[in-house]
């Protein structure tokens, strides 16, 4: 299984080389791929890079302080993002934290340079391999045995980067961002809620008018007679999502003119068609 690693910033190459090495020695399956030059990145974008970016199953980030902004790790960030399930484009943050990010890449579920984080993206990585994926069991054992010699050498690089002082995000801009967040969760839960009896009232009456159907019983006006029980509590529902959208709201005004009744579609000219 292909696994694309991705970099930007001489730090960051040197820990996709550590993650590249250290990779296939946990789940020897994994076959990482690493462009080591800045250049060959930029010249070779539109084959190989766009080949490898296809073929793997799942995108390793590795983000620093340094590339946090780097239009490359965004750039491939979303072209992975395009081919795999977001699940499965995995930031590893070196030396920063979640609340560091900013813009796309907080979309993503990131991975902390720590031994809890890496041995659940070691999971995410191997369940990937489906029959072929390590019993749990086995990927602990390798995984601790590895574990530490991934860990010196990336406390080494890291301890290599001259970081400014202060903090990478400005107070102003993570206070806007909680207020944002606050806000959001804040217009979610005053949402009305669904009433249990109107679920509980469509599922009885669907339920009978699926028996009648199965067994052919019933008329179609009492077909329509069913379905009009129903009315309630499909309404209840979608009522919590008026406004949302033009054609929703459109569907649930015909849904509340509907008439319940079969239409006559006999004429006075079908008795003169008779031949008797």
């Amino acid at each position: 299984m292909k696994v694309f690693i991705s970099w930007s910033g001489s730090h960051s190459r040197k820990l996709g080389e550590a993650i590249r090495d250290w990779l296939p020695g946990v789940i020897q399956l994994v076959t990482p791929y690493f462009t080591p030059s800045d250049i060959e990145k930029g010249t070779r974008w539109s084959n190989d890079i766009s080949k490898e970016l296809t073929e793997s199953q799942i995108g390793i980030l590795c983000v620093t302080q340094e590339n946090i902004h780097s239009d490359w790790i965004l750039f491939e960030a979303g072209a992975l993002s395009k081919s795999l399930d977001k699940s499965h484009v995995c930031p590893i943050l070196f030396g920063i934290t979640n609340t560091d990010l900013a813009g796309p890449l907080k979309q993503f579920q990131t991975t902390e340079f720590e031994k809890g984080d890496m041995h659940r993206l070691l999971g995410v990585i191997n369940s990937r391999l489906g029959d072929s994926k390590l019993p749990q069991k086995t990927l602990d054992i390798v995984f601790e045995k590895w574990w530490p010699d991934l860990e010196q050498k990336i406390t080494g690089i890291i301890d290599e980067i001259d970081l400014p002082e202060g903090p990478v995000r400005p107070d102003r801009e993570l206070l806007e961002e909680i207020l944002q967040l606050s806000r959001h969760t804040s217009k979610v839960s005053s949402r009305p809620s669904i009433a249990p009896a109107a679920i509980q009232d469509l599922l009885e009456h669907y339920i009978a008018l699926h028996d009648e159907q199965a067994t052919e019983q019933g008329s179609f006006q009492e077909t329509l007679d069913s379905l009009q029980k129903m009315h309630k509590a499909v309404n209840h529902i979608a009522s919590r999502y008026k406004g949302n959208s033009e054609e929703l709201d459109e569907l649930m005004s015909k849904f509340r003119n509907l008439p319940y009744v079969v239409e006559d579609t006999s004429s006075a000219d079908d008795d003169d068609d008779m031949p008797f």
